[in-house]
């Protein structure tokens, strides 16, 4: 099943949030140029550029995952869970992990919190890290101006547990590859399949998606 989400819904959703600035491939340096732009020479526009990003990446991915989320078929006006944005923000270096940041981003990961759990009360696992991995059934990448790229796949565990995983970035990454992801669980989502039935998925802020070794 390939899913999409609209485009223009997330244009002026993120045209309304983040007013002007420049358009880049790269998230990176999207976030580089924003916080570049709210800082000074003093501690005290250090302190608003840095907040100034956080609450970027915290907005970002929550006006995409909603936008996912409708785009799946759920009416507009879903809300984004307060606590899954408190914890994007408080650690939004990590929203994407590269490099280093992912040893950090997995120290974050509560190895006890599964599927079965996540679908039976997602809202205790709203600023919760989790670990998975699976197999690629789609990915799409999207260039938002005013924002860079943003990506969504479609992931399927071993068990059949299905996600949808939003990610700030650019990834090498294909159909049928199998991935390792990290993220914070957001939504339970759904939609209907092309050839009948109804998936059900979680819809995650990606923190790191990589190729397993395995």
């Amino acid at each position: 099943m390939r899913i999409s989400f609209s485009y223009a819904f997330i244009f002026v959703a993120f045209i309304l949030v983040t007013g002007c600035g420049s358009t880049n491939s790269s998230t990176s340096s999207v976030f580089s140029n924003l916080a570049t732009q709210g800082s000074s020479s003093t501690s005290e526009g250090t302190e608003v550029a840095a907040e100034s990003e956080e609450n970027n990446v915290a907005t970002y991915l929550s006006m995409a995952v909603l936008a996912l989320h409708e785009g799946n078929g759920f009416e507009d006006g879903e809300e984004f869970p307060p606590e899954s944005k408190a914890f994007l923000a408080k650690h939004a270096h990590l929203f994407p992990a590269i490099g280093d940041k992912v040893k950090e981003a997995q120290q974050l990961v509560d190895q006890n919190v599964q599927p079965k759990h996540i679908n039976k009360n997602i809202s205790k696992y709203h600023a919760a890290m989790i670990q998975d991995r699976g197999t690629v059934l789609s990915i799409e990448e999207e260039e938002i101006p005013e924002v860079g790229t943003i990506s969504v796949l479609h992931v399927v565990n071993d068990e059949e547990d299905s996600y949808q995983i939003v990610y700030l970035g650019t990834l090498d990454v294909y159909e049928d590859d199998t991935v390792e992801f990290l993220g914070v669980p957001t939504l339970l989502s759904g939609f209907d399949n092309v050839s009948g039935g109804y998936t059900n998925s979680i819809i995650i802020a990606g923190s790191y998606v990589g190729k397993s070794a395995n």
